[in-house]
């Protein structure tokens, strides 16, 4: 499937390490920026509640991956992609903004919360007695963990099922026949995943319209936070498998059936793995998770923390594809494997110790691990989101230069 991404060429302006601290650089001041403006406690909009916040963020990301893996830039042709990076740039995030809007406002709040599933909508959920601040906070987790599940199933469309039908149905009617299917997957999965999680988070329980969680009896926990957690370790583990590994093995199967379940089953399992591994090293660490306990002793704690643990060596993986061009390449891909995956290994294990030693004195959050505050997803999936946005919109500028 070439599109105009795989067809693109950017080159280093100032040599390859040069221009990735340069680019490093400028993507921590517009972060900064950004986290100060609309997220920080502390801040003007103070938006990190930190759901509230969060969810614009989430499905921001969902939006661009829509643009660039399913519509892959439609209705865009490729005389504008070739413009400058910022007059481009503007455009394609003016529209995402705009259809992050429609999505949480519009769709979740207004529509499917007003006339179809109350915990969608604050407005909602204070009529019937909820205080404002938890309604939004509830209707914004919501909104939150449907961007979540949707983070993880667009890269599984596109990277293993090849985007089908966009590639067989021509223009933009394949593309949103794929996004018809893909939301469609996303709202299953949903109420499977998640919606058991809302039908116990209110009191009474809603057991006549939400089945209880069939995850408690296995693991400990009603909290969808498990849920969260492994679908985290299975986001990163597909996208380290196509950027670090370069989508081997699973690449090298010739027949696109075959290849798609492999792929789907062994990044599921890959992650998977991640996933318990983490758990367990929490336990190594903090000693065995208490059921009814808080924060770092609990259950649904350590889940999450699970998830948030990969998600940092995800940005560090993406980082390095991104602003590193993947290096090493030269030698074998075996050895080039093996290399990208201590140098993403260390790294990510570096940006977790950093992080949780110094993201008080910058986000306006409180020291420790646990702290209602600390919920480090919302700055990873910000971090994440804008190496995507430089990426795929603005082509790397100003480090490097398209063509």
């Amino acid at each position: 499937m070439q599109d105009w991404l795989s067809l693109r060429v950017t080159h280093p302006r100032f040599g390859m390490l040069g221009s990735a601290l340069l680019n490093i650089a400028c993507l921590c001041a517009v972060f900064m920026v950004l986290w100060r403006v609309f997220m920080d406690p502390t801040g003007y909009l103070r938006m990190y509640t930190p759901m509230y916040g969060f969810a614009y963020i989430q499905w921001l990301l969902i939006a661009v991956l829509l643009t660039v893996l399913i519509f892959q830039y439609a209705p865009m042709n490729n005389n504008t992609l070739n413009k400058h990076p910022l007059y481009k740039g503007s455009i394609l995030l003016a529209f995402n903004v705009f259809a992050v809007f429609v999505f949480v406002n519009v769709f979740f709040q207004n529509f499917l919360g007003n006339i179809g599933i109350s915990y969608f909508s604050p407005d909602k959920l204070t009529q019937i007695g909820m205080s404002a601040f938890l309604a939004r906070e509830y209707a914004s987790a919501a909104a939150l963990t449907m961007g979540a599940i949707a983070g993880l199933v667009i890269p599984i469309w596109v990277l293993h099922m090849n985007n089908w039908p966009a590639r067989e149905i021509p223009k933009i009617s394949g593309k949103i026949t794929s996004l018809v299917l893909i939301g469609g997957l996303v709202f299953v999965s949903f109420f499977v995943i998640m919606h058991p999680h809302f039908g116990v988070l209110f009191y009474p329980w809603q057991k006549y319209t939400a089945a209880f969680p069939w995850w408690e009896k296995f693991f400990g926990t009603l909290s969808g936070n498990f849920n969260l957690g492994w679908l985290m370790c299975w986001t990163a583990s597909l996208w380290i498998t196509e950027i670090t590994m370069e989508g081997y093995p699973y690449k090298s199967i010739q027949s696109p059936v075959p290849r798609a379940i492999a792929g789907i089953v062994g990044t599921f399992l890959m992650g998977i793995s991640i996933f318990f591994s983490f758990v367990m090293l929490q336990e190594i660490a903090w000693g065995e998770a208490v059921r009814g306990a808080k924060l770092m002793m609990a259950p649904d704690w350590r889940y999450l923390h699970a998830g948030e643990s990969a998600m940092f060596i995800l940005a560090a993986a993406m980082l390095w594809n991104t602003y590193f061009h993947n290096w090493p390449s030269q030698f074998t891909k075996e050895v080039n494997i093996l290399v990208r995956f201590m140098i993403v290994g260390a790294s990510g294990s570096v940006f977790y110790i950093l992080f949780y030693k110094y993201n008080w004195m910058f986000l306006g959050t409180q020291k420790g691990y646990a702290h209602p505050s600390q919920f480090p997803l919302a700055p990873l999936t910000l971090f994440i989101l804008l190496l995507l946005i430089h990426d795929c919109f603005l082509d790397k500028w100003p480090g490097e230069k398209l063509n």
